[in-house]
C-alpha cells in the first residue's frame, strides 16, 4: 500500500523489471469523487478491472510464482465487486474471425463503451462500414480492425493523435471499461486472500482521510457514497487475516553521483572494484542506456557484463559479477553485499529514466486547423462568411456553402477550398461581408501592402543573422550535472531534443535565436533553466524578461533554487522592487557580481547596463508588445531564447522564413496525467465534495469566476459551503503589490481557494492545485480555458476541471457545444488541436504588436499567416504564384457520406486536399484516407484523380486542361513555355491538343495524366 498513485505506478514498474516469474498487479484508484453522480473514466475504470481479474487468475491458475498487489491507501478505503464477478472472460478478436458488426456494438455498449466519430480516448468506439476503431479501456493505445466479407481481415494499432496505423497484431482483448455491479462489495483484500500487507508511512492516514471525506458527502445527501466504502470497522475485519510487515532493507550508503565528477566512467570504476572484491556489481537503467553502458563498463573494469533478467538471478549470482539488469531506477543503493548503481548516477541527464518515453508527437504548428458547420471563415475573393455545409455541385462534385451578409449563399467547389480559411471568432462578435466583395477588397488590399514591408524586413534580418558569429558557450561539465541533477523530473523525449538544440546552437558560434513552443505545463521553463545555466557556467549573464511580476516571482524563487548549489547570484528587477533594491541589482549587473537577472519589461529599462551579457530569455513571449521585444532584442546579447504556448503568427512566420530556429515540446512529461473536465450546472454538494477531496489529499483549488463582480455573491457561497477552507482572492483591481504577494503565497502553499478572475491563466505554477472550478464557464472562450486548465495536474496528480453553468439561465447549443468541445479534448497535447479551433481573437490585440494585430484581426490568422509566408518569398526573390488551375476533365468525384458519415470531417478533407501541392503529399493523403476509412469508393477515387491532374497541371505550368471524348486540350499560362511538342501536342489558337478516342473516361484519365507528367 504505497502513500500515493504516482509513488504506487513507480514501485509497480521496478518490481514488474525485477519480478522474473512473479506476477505484479498494479490497481489504481477511482477518479470519481465520494458521491459523485458521474462514474470513474473508462481508461481508470478499465485499468481497475483489468488488475482484479488479473488477481482472480492468479488465484486459480496453477502457475508456478507469486503475486504482488501494488495499491493506494485510497483505494483500500473501497469497495470493490467480489472475486468471482471478474470470471467472466473479456471478449478476444482475432484475424479470421466471423464479425458481425450489429452483434459487437451491442457487446460494446454493454460493457462501457461509447460510439464517437473519432476513436482518441479509452472506452470510444466508431463503426464506419468495413473499419472499426476501438480505444480497448486497460490498453496502451487504440486498434483498427478491417472487416471483409464479414471477416476480420487485420487488426493494427493506431496514434491517437495523428489516427495512422503503426503496425498489425493477430488479436485484440477488449477489457470492460466498466466495473462489474455487486451489490456485496468486499474489500480490496478480499481479492488478494492471505496476502501480506505492507504499509508505507503515510498511506493509511490517507485511507483514513478518505473515509472521513465519503462520510462527509454522506451526511450532505449526495448519492449513497457511503455504499461503495470500506468502513473502519470492516477494514480491520479484514486486516485481521492478513499478516502485516514493515518496509525496511539491510541497506548501506547510495553509491556517489559520479556523473558530477570530471571523469565519471574512472571514479564508477574505483568504487566498484572494491566492491567486486567482497560481492557484486548490479548496473541498472532502460535497455537503450545499458547497451551505451554495458561495453564501456566491462573494459573499466576489465570483466564481462552479464545480463540478468531478476532480482533472484542477482542473489544467486557469484561474487565477483558485474551484472546488468533493465530496470529504471533514478538512484542506486547498496543492499548486503550488492552494489547497485543506476544509469543516472553515472550518466546524469543524458539517462532515460523510463523504458518508453513515449513517442514523439510530429505537430506541425502551420498545418490548417479543422473546418466545421458554422465556422467564420475568409474567402480569398470575397471575405468573411459562415460555413454552412457541403451540398452537390451543379456540375458534379461537392461544394462547400458558404453563407454572407443578408443571407446571400454561395458555392464553392471543394477543389476551390484552399482559398477558405478559419478566421477564428463566433459569428455574433463579426460582421459579415457582402457577396460581391466591394466592402473585403479594401480591406484586402491595406494588409496585403502592409504584408509586403514585414516580409521585406524579416528576409533582410534573416540574411544579416545568417553572417554574424557569436562567442561559443560550452559549461563546465561537473557543475553543470550538479545543476541538472537537481531537476526532480524526467525529461520528455521532446524536452531532451530542445535542450540538446539549445546547447548545440549556444557551442555553434553563431547567434541563438530559438522559439521553443510547448503546451501549457510540458516543462518550457527547464530548457530555460538549463540554457540559462549553459550560459552562466562558460563566464556570460543571462537576462530572463516575463510579462507580469507575479511570474518574475515565480522564476526568481525557482532559478534561486536552482542556482544555489552551484553558487550562482540570481537578483529580481520589477516594478515592486524597492529603490534600493533596483540599485543594488543595476550596479551587480554592471560589475558582473549578479549572474542571473529576473523580470518584467524593466530588465531592458533606463541606467540597466550588463557587464558581459551573452543570452536573452523571452517567456510567455505573446504577451510582450513588439515594442517591448525591440528593447529585449538591443540589450546586445548574442543569444536568444523565446517560449510560448501559443505563439502569433508572426513569430511562427519567423521560424519558418530561418529568422529562428524552432523546438516543439508536444509530449507531456511522463507522469502527468490527462486531466477530467466535466461539464455540469452548479450543484453545492457537488463542489463542496471536490474541494474537500483535493484538500484531503494535500492539495490546492482554483474557483475562477469570468467578471470582477462575480468574486463576491461567489465568496460567500463558498463561505456557506466550505466554512473550513482558507480562501484567497485574487483580481486585476488590487494594489499590484497586494495581487503578486497573493498569488505568490497560494503557489508556495498558503491558502486552501484561490478565487479569481482568469487573471491566474498566464504562467502560475502551483505544483499541489489538482482541482479547479469555473463558474459560468460559457462566459470564457475556449483557449482561455484550455490555458485556465493547464494550471491543474501540473505535477503526477490527475487535475479535474469542473466547468460550472448557472442552473437558472440555459446556455445556447452553441455554447454548450464549446464547453463539450473542451471536455472531449482532455487528451494531452490538445493546446495544438485547440489553438486551431479557437485562436480567439477577442484576445489578439495582446498577442500581436498593434499594426500586426490590426491586420490579423482584418483578415484572420490563418489567411494573414498564408499571405505573409507569400510575402516574405517574394521578398526572397522566389517564384511563388498563387493559382490554381481550370480542369473540364469529366471528373466529379467525392466524399460519400455513406463511406464518412461525419460532416465535419468530410468539410476538413476536402480543405486539406485542395491545399496539397505534390504528389508526395497526395500519396500520403491518400494512404491516410485507406488507413483511417477502409477501401477507397469509385467517387472518392475520382476526387484523388482530379486532385492529381490539378498537381500536375500546375507544376507544368498549364492554366486550363479540356479533356473530352475526342481530344485533350492544354492551355499554358502566362509566362510559362512547356514543351508541348516533345509530349506530342499540336497547337490550335491558344491551345495545344493532342486528338484521339477517349470516349471510355479511365482512358481519357490516364492520357491526360501522362502528358502533364511529361511536361512537368
Amino acid at each position: 500500500m504505497a502513500r500515493d498513485e504516482p509513488r504506487a505506478r513507480e514501485v509497480a514498474q521496478a518490481l514488474q523489471a525485477a519480478a522474473g516469474e512473479h506476477r505484479i498487479v498494479f490497481c489504481p484508484g477511482s477518479d470519481a469523487l465520494p458521491g459523485d453522480q458521474s462514474p470513474p473514466t473508462p481508461a481508470n475504470a478499465g485499468q481497475r478491472t483489468s488488475a482484479l481479474r488479473a488477481l482472480r487468475l492468479a488465484q486459480e491458475g496453477a502457475e508456478a510464482g507469486h503475486t504482488a498487489l501494488v495499491t493506494t491507501g485510497e483505494s483500500c478505503a473501497r469497495l470493490y465487486a467480489r472475486p468471482a464477478t471478474y470470471d467472466t472472460a473479456p471478449p478476444i478478436l482475432a484475424c479470421g474471425d466471423k464479425l458481425d458488426a450489429a452483434e459487437l456494438t451491442g457487446m460494446l455498449e454493454e460493457i462501457g463503451y461509447f460510439a464517437d466519430e473519432r476513436v482518441d480516448e479509452p472506452g470510444e468506439f466508431a463503426m464506419r462500414g468495413n473499419v472499426i476503431d476501438i480505444y480497448p479501456a486497460d490498453a496502451g493505445g487504440p486498434r483498427r480492425i478491417e472487416v471483409a466479407e464479414g471477416a476480420i481481415v487485420s487488426i493494427r494499432p493506431y496514434d491517437a493523435i495523428t489516427q495512422l496505423t503503426l503496425g498489425s497484431c493477430d488479436s485484440l482483448e477488449i477489457g470492460r471499461a466498466r466495473e462489474p455491479d455487486d451489490e456485496q462489495g468486499v474489500a480490496l483484500l478480499d481479492h488478494l486472500p492471505g496476502a501480506r500487507l505492507l504499509a508505507e508511512r503515510g498511506a493509511d492516514k490517507r485511507r483514513l482521510t478518505f473515509l472521513d471525506l465519503a462520510a462527509d458527502a454522506a451526511g450532505r445527501g449526495e448519492g449513497s457514497p457511503l455504499r461503495g466504502v470500506c468502513d473502519q470497522e470492516r477494514w480491520e475485519e479484514n486486516l485481521a487475516s492478513h499478516s502485516t510487515k514493515p518496509i525496511q532493507g539491510e541497506f548501506g550508503e547510495p553509491p556517489a553521483r559520479y556523473a558530477e565528477t570530471r571523469d565519471p566512467l574512472r571514479a564508477f570504476a574505483r568504487e566498484a572494484k572494491v566492491a567486486l572484491a567482497e560481492g557484486k556489481v548490479l548496473l541498472l537503467g532502460t535497455r537503450r542506456d545499458l547497451r551505451f553502458l554495458a561495453p564501456r563498463v566491462s573494459r573499466a573494469l576489465k570483466c564481462d557484463a552479464q545480463e540478468v533478467q531478476s532480482w533472484q538471478e542477482v542473489v544467486a549470482a557469484e561474487a565477483g559479477s558485474l551484472l546488468t539488469m533493465a530496470m529504471p531506477i533514478p538512484r542506486g543503493f547498496r543492499l548486503r553485499d550488492i552494489l547497485a548503481v543506476s544509469a543516472a548516477d553515472l550518466l546524469g541527464s543524458r539517462a532515460q529514466r523510463e523504458e518508453s518515453e513515449g513517442s514523439h508527437a510530429d505537430i506541425d504548428p502551420f498545418q490548417l486547423g479543422e473546418l466545421r458547420r458554422g465556422d467564420v471563415v475568409v474567402h480569398q475573393d470575397h471575405g468573411l462568411s459562415v460555413i454552412e455545409g457541403l451540398e452537390a455541385a451543379p456540375d458534379g462534385g461537392d461544394a462547400l456553402v458558404l453563407r454572407f451578409a443578408g443571407e446571400a449563399r454561395r458555392l464553392v467547389p471543394a477543389s476551390e477550398s484552399h482559398r477558405v480559411w478559419r478566421y477564428g471568432t463566433d459569428e455574433d462578435a463579426v460582421t459579415l461581408d457582402k457577396l460581391d466583395g466591394s466592402s473585403w477588397e479594401k480591406r484586402r488590399g491595406q494588409v496585403e501592402a502592409a504584408l509586403e514591408e514585414t516580409a521585406r524586413e524579416l528576409a533582410t534580418l534573416a540574411a544579416e543573422r545568417r553572417e554574424r558569429e557569436a562567442v561559443v558557450l560550452e559549461p563546465d561539465p561537473a557543475r553543470y550535472e550538479r545543476f541538472v541533477d537537481d531537476f526532480p523530473f524526467t525529461e520528455t523525449a521532446d524536452q531532451t531534443r530542445a535542450i540538446n538544440a539549445v546547447r548545440d546552437d549556444l557551442a555553434s558560434g553563431r547567434p541563438m535565436d530559438r522559439l521553443v513552443v510547448g503546451d501549457v505545463g510540458y516543462g518550457k521553463t527547464e530548457v530555460a533553466l538549463r540554457a540559462a545555466a549553459i550560459a552562466v557556467l562558460a563566464g556570460k549573464q543571462v537576462a530572463l524578461a516575463v510579462p507580469t511580476t507575479v511570474l518574475a516571482r515565480q522564476h526568481l524563487e525557482t532559478f534561486t533554487r536552482r542556482f544555489k548549489g552551484i553558487g550562482v547570484t540570481v537578483a529580481g528587477l520589477s516594478r515592486l522592487s524597492s529603490a534600493a533594491e533596483k540599485k543594488a541589482v543595476k550596479q551587480g549587473l554592471a560589475d558582473g557580481s549578479v549572474s542571473v537577472v529576473i523580470g518584467t519589461g524593466a530588465i531592458a529599462g533606463k541606467g540597466v547596463t550588463f557587464a558581459d551579457l551573452g543570452l536573452v530569455i523571452v517567456d510567455e513571449e505573446q504577451r510582450f508588445g513588439a515594442a517591448d521585444k525591440g528593447k529585449l532584442a538591443s540589450l546586445g546579447a548574442d543569444h536568444i531564447l523565446t517560449l510560448s504556448a501559443t505563439p502569433i503568427p508572426r513569430t511562427l512566420q519567423s521560424a519558418l522564413v530561418g529568422l529562428q530556429q524552432l523546438s516543439i515540446i508536444a509530449t507531456p512529461p511522463a507522469r502527468r496525467q490527462p486531466i477530467r473536465s466535466t461539464v455540469a450546472a452548479f450543484d453545492d454538494a457537488q463542489v463542496r465534495i471536490a474541494l474537500l477531496r483535493e484538500r484531503s489529499r494535500g492539495g490546492q483549488s482554483f474557483v475562477v469566476v469570468p467578471r470582477i463582480e462575480d468574486l463576491a455573491g461567489l465568496a460567500e457561497r463558498l463561505a456557506r459551503l466550505v466554512p473550513e477552507m482558507t480562501v484567497l482572492e485574487a483580481h486585476g483591481k488590487l494594489p499590484a503589490a497586494d495581487l503578486d504577494e497573493t498569488m505568490v503565497r497560494f503557489a508556495r502553499g498558503d491558502g486552501d481557494v484561490l478565487l479569481a478572475t482568469n487573471i491566474i491563466e498566464a504562467g502560475l505554477d502551483v505544483p499541489r492545485a489538482n482541482t479547479m472550478i469555473v463558474w459560468r464557464a460559457d462566459r470564457f472562450g475556449l483557449s482561455q480555458l484550455h490555458q485556465l486548465r493547464g494550471r491543474v495536474g501540473r505535477g503526477s496528480r490527475r487535475g479535474h476541471i469542473l466547468l460550472l453553468t448557472d442552473p437558472e439561465k440555459p446556455i445556447a447549443p452553441r455554447t454548450l457545444a464549446r464547453l463539450n468541445t473542451l471536455a472531449a479534448f482532455d487528451r494531452l497535447g490538445a493546446g495544438f488541436a485547440i489553438s486551431a479551433r479557437d485562436l480567439d481573437m477577442r484576445g489578439a490585440g495582446d498577442l500581436l504588436g498593434e499594426e500586426q494585430a490590426g491586420h490579423a484581426k482584418l483578415i484572420g490568422v490563418e489567411l494573414y499567416q498564408h499571405l505573409l509566408e507569400l510575402a516574405i518569398a517574394r521578398a526572397r526573390d522566389e517564384e511563388i504564384e498563387d493559382w490554381s488551375p481550370v480542369l473540364n476533365a469529366g471528373l466529379s468525384g467525392t466524399l460519400p457520406e455513406s463511406w464518412i458519415p461525419d460532416l465535419d470531417l468530410r468539410i476538413t478533407l476536402h480543405a486539406r486536399l485542395a491545399r496539397i501541392g505534390d504528389l508526395s503529399g497526395l500519396a500520403q493523403f491518400e494512404e491516410e484516407l485507406l488507413d483511417r476509412f477502409g477501401e477507397l469508393p469509385a467517387e472518392a477515387a475520382d476526387l484523388l484523380a482530379d486532385a492529381r491532374l490539378r498537381v500536375l497541371a500546375r507544376s507544368a505550368g498549364i492554366e486550363r486542361v479540356d479533356a473530352g471524348p475526342a481530344a485533350i486540350a492544354l492551355t499554358a499560362r502566362a509566362g510559362h513555355k512547356p514543351d508541348f511538342k516533345g509530349a506530342g501536342l499540336v497547337r490550335s489558337g491558344e491551345r495545344y491538343v493532342c486528338k484521339g478516342d477517349f470516349a471510355d473516361p479511365q482512358v481519357r484519365l490516364a492520357r491526360t495524366e501522362e502528358i502533364l507528367s511529361s511536361l512537368v
